[in-house]
């Protein structure tokens, strides 16, 4: 087995026996046999059907895991958790769906509806870049490259305050929106200058807090990628210049910190 695979291992995990019930059924159901019970379904609203839309404009198979049904009198079948995912397919023209049917009665319909959707991992968005990245996506491939070609690392998972090192990039939200608007030279240009001076000691300089209002600001005007940033924020340390901005507006804005660092490269660059 390679590196890259894990196998499932529960050893040490203390083993525990389910209440006895029926086996689950997996079969491909007619859409037309399918309903939603609205005693504990959700009801489709505007951002409901926008979710479905989503899923049809972009519709596959590899994303479309099994309805979880239960049959009901009449030769139809309740769907549990996948209402989104019927209408999706049912638009794209598919008449049927993977399912996997479960006997159970409303009641326990109602508490596997609430089980299914209130024990959800959430998917972060590390979780959303690794997969990218391993997917050879460009916006994924163009930000990894713009964060490692300044000697720094975007990671793929979080970490507490406390163990996050001199290097590591966790906003990836912000790399990517700048990446895509096709700032990847800013990007490096600024972990770059923070690289230099952060003597492997400043973590809190790679945080949202300062690389949200720097890059925007570098962004914001192309003569600002000319300049010696590591110089600049050498003499202008970023939290000095964030706490300035902050005494003197009494209060900081996203806008007022980015303005903050634009007035400074402004006056270097003029």
């Amino acid at each position: 087995m390679t590196t890259h695979f894990r196998p499932i291992d529960v050893s040490g995990q203390p083993a525990l026996r389910p209440s006895d019930q029926p086996a689950p059924v997996l079969d491909w159901l007619p859409i037309a046999r399918l309903v939603v019970d609205d005693r504990y379904q959700r009801p489709l609203t505007r951002a409901g059907w926008q979710t479905i839309r989503r899923i049809a404009e972009d519709f596959r198979w590899s994303r479309f895991s099994p309805v979880l049904v239960a049959p009901i009198p009449g030769a139809l079948w309740a769907i549990i958790d996948g209402q989104h995912r019927t209408h999706a397919a049912a638009i794209c023209g598919h008449d049927q769906v993977p399912c996997m049917s479960v006997h159970m009665d409303t009641a326990e319909q109602a508490q596997a509806f609430a089980g299914v959707n209130g024990t959800v991992t959430r998917i972060t968005v590390h979780h959303v870049f690794k997969a990218a990245l391993a997917a050879g996506e460009s916006w994924a491939m163009l930000a990894n490259r713009a964060v490692s070609d300044a000697g720094c690392t975007l990671m793929t998972y979080n970490k507490s305050s406390a163990d996050k090192h001199c290097g590591e990039v966790f906003c990836i939200a912000l790399i990517r929106q700048l990446v895509t608007a096709g700032h990847g030279a800013t990007v490096t240009k600024v972990l770059t200058a923070l690289r230099q001076i952060d003597g492997d000691k400043r973590t809190p300089l790679y945080s949202d807090y300062i690389l949200r209002p720097l890059l925007t600001a570098v962004a914001s005007d192309p003569r600002f990628l000319r300049l010696d940033l590591s110089r600049i924020l050498t003499v202008q340390d970023p939290f000095k210049v964030l706490d300035h901005q902050r005494r003197a507006l009494d209060g900081l804005s996203s806008k007022a910190a980015r303005d903050a660092f634009v007035a400074i490269f402004t006056r270097m660059a003029d």
